[in-house]
């Protein structure tokens, strides 16, 4: 972002802002007057409802009304996501933004429906969880190198389940395939709950699926975790290998983070930009993140916006790169 669009964006918020200072107090109203709705694209028992529900428990007493999430689920999160583009800006509709509706799901699912980018308000990112590769205990995988040499030698023999076509599960799987020079078979599922219930039966045989999601799983040895997608070992999982130890640069995580329609009031954004960084102080919400592995963010909205247009275009270059169709 360079120097004159830096300058014509504080100019124009600067010019807004002097606006709304010009309207009465009775015409200008307090924000917020009535429930915010808090949409998430994908089912219940999967990472991403269970992140927009740690902030929809606090919002509400530093708000002074109800937040309301709202499940509204399909096609990889994008009819959550599109939704929410075509919402007014007025501050009552807000989503969880996830790396599935946000950045990938639109490059395939939802082509052309609305834009990842700026069709959206970008307010705060919430956190970064890395990907961690698991499968069924069935197998008996010493490491990454193993599970390469079996799926080399036994070509779509092996199947990994993901929460949709276009999801980062599924891209993750394609990003492996592309980076081993193996090839397995994609099974996607709707939603996150369903990919691991069928992993857990022995239908499929690996998943690519974030630390809140497989870590229960994985404690209860309903599943056998093999490594992480993070670029170095977790400090929690010191003897966990990361994928990236055999394949260099490897790298695949899914964040979270609140979003609005595009032309949200910068002071609705600013007041839910501090109350979002307020609660991922408080001393219960840091200790969940930390348990999930979760890279708490502490950043502008501007910063949350330029980290989400680098994904866009990161994963638009892999896609195109691997190949990748809905």
């Amino acid at each position: 972002m360079n120097r004159n669009t830096d300058r014509r964006r504080f100019l124009a918020g600067a010019g807004a802002l002097a606006a709304a200072a010009t309207l009465p107090a009775s015409a200008q109203g307090a924000w917020p007057q009535k429930p915010v709705k808090l949409y998430v694209g994908f089912p219940p028992g999967g990472g991403a409802d269970a992140m927009a529900r740690l902030i929809a428990a606090k919002l509400p007493e530093r708000l002074g009304q109800p937040v309301v999430v709202e499940n509204k689920t399909g096609a990889t999160g994008t009819i959550s996501s599109e939704l929410v583009a075509k919402s007014p800006p007025d501050g009552y509709t807000l989503q969880l933004a996830h790396i599935n509706s946000n950045a990938i799901g639109p490059l395939l699912v939802a082509k052309g429906r609305f834009d990842p980018v700026a069709d959206f308000t970008p307010i705060a990112l919430i956190g970064i969880t890395p990907q961690m590769l698991c499968h069924h205990p069935k197998h008996k995988f010493k490491d990454v190198p193993d599970l390469i040499r079996y799926a080399k030698a036994n070509p779509t023999k092996l199947s990994f389940a993901s929460s949709g076509v276009g999801s980062i599960q599924h891209i993750a799987g394609e990003a492996f395939k592309l980076a081993a020079g193996v090839d397995l078979l994609h099974v996607p599922f709707k939603g996150t709950g369903e990919a691991l219930a069928a992993l857990i039966a022995g239908d499929v045989d690996l998943t690519f699926s974030s630390t809140g999601s497989a870590l229960p799983q994985v404690r209860s040895n309903k599943l056998t975790l093999l490594a992480v997608c993070s670029p170095k070992r977790l400090p929690n999982l010191p003897d966990v290998p990361a994928v990236a130890e055999t394949l260099k640069g490897y790298e695949i995580a899914t964040w979270y983070g609140l979003a609005g329609p595009a032309k949200l009031p910068r002071e609705i954004v600013m007041r839910l930009n501090g109350e979002v960084q307020a609660i991922l102080k408080q001393p219960e919400i840091a200790k969940r993140l930390q348990d999930l592995d979760a890279e708490v963010s502490s950043g502008s909205p501007e910063q949350f916006a330029a980290f989400w247009k680098r994904e866009n275009e990161k994963y638009k270059e892999l896609i195109a790169r691997a190949k990748i169709e809905a």
